[in-house]
């Protein structure tokens, strides 16, 4: 009996690759730090692992080529995707590129296209973090695992990840913290805009009107909109130790 309800739930996942609409199999929506989402997290991490080793060992002249490929497979994923939506008439206001890690898909592809280190920082700083903190604890759990929105989701966050880590790796993009403040700066100049945009169409862009539900901002909620936002600097602050950590040492380890 139990070989025959996992067969069956196995097909319904099959199935649902292109219902783009949860509440059509609540049964079979894959649940945050469940199996299905350790698995993800596990293949993903294994592909990031031989992504960078690869790059890593790659010719200098052809790594522009991976770079653009990979900032490629993101944009290319992510306008199917769209255009997808709108096929079925669900791309609507909540849908457009707003979000850190949306904005950030044309960003990398961008930086493939120019090498900017400026921007280069950015994408260590927010983007990075951001994606990776977006798999940890993603807001299209509930989707059914095989649907093509956790697919294209999952894949799009670690391409994401993927971008600037290998260029970490490879000793091609290096933490500065001096570059940090301009980063925040240009950061906020992005999320202001956005901030208005939310209020005016009562959407949730940057997740800067409503915390994202089961997320380390989640347990600031209580501090209502906008104060809950101040939890984004204590966050913000422990991913930054992690990502500069010998220059933060330094900082703090001077006199």
């Amino acid at each position: 009996m139990e070989n025959y309800v996992v067969t069956v739930d196995y097909v319904q996942n099959m199935n649902s690759f292109f219902v783009l609409d949860k509440g059509l199999f609540p049964d079979i929506g894959f649940e945050r730090f469940g199996f299905g989402h350790f698995l993800w997290l596990f293949v993903g991490g294994a592909g990031l692992v031989l992504g960078c080793f690869a790059y890593g060992k790659a010719l200098p002249e052809r790594r522009p080529g991976l770079r653009l490929l990979t900032a490629g497979l993101a944009l290319a994923l992510e306008l199917g995707r769209a255009g997808l939506l709108l096929s079925r008439g669900l791309y609507d206001l909540g849908r457009l590129p707003l979000h850190l890690c949306s904005l950030s898909i044309y960003l990398c592809f961008f930086h493939a296209l120019t090498d900017r280190p400026g921007l280069g920082q950015f994408l260590y700083a927010f983007t990075l973090p951001g994606a990776a903190l977006a798999l940890l604890f993603p807001d299209w759990a509930g989707q059914p695992l095989f649907g093509f929105i956790t697919v294209s989701s999952f894949l799009l966050h670690f391409l994401l990840v993927l971008y600037p880590l290998m260029q970490a790796a490879a000793g091609e993009i290096r933490p500065e913290l001096r570059r940090l403040p301009g980063c925040i700066g240009w950061m906020l100049l992005l999320a202001l805009p956005v901030y208005f945009l939310n209020k005016l169409w009562n959407t949730n862009y940057m997740f800067l009107n409503l915390p994202p539900a089961g997320s380390p901002l989640a347990l600031f909620a209580f501090l209502g909109n906008p104060g809950y936002l101040l939890g984004y600097i204590p966050l913000a602050l422990g991913v930054w130790a992690l990502l500069y950590g010998r220059e933060f040492a330094g900082l703090f380890g001077k006199n």
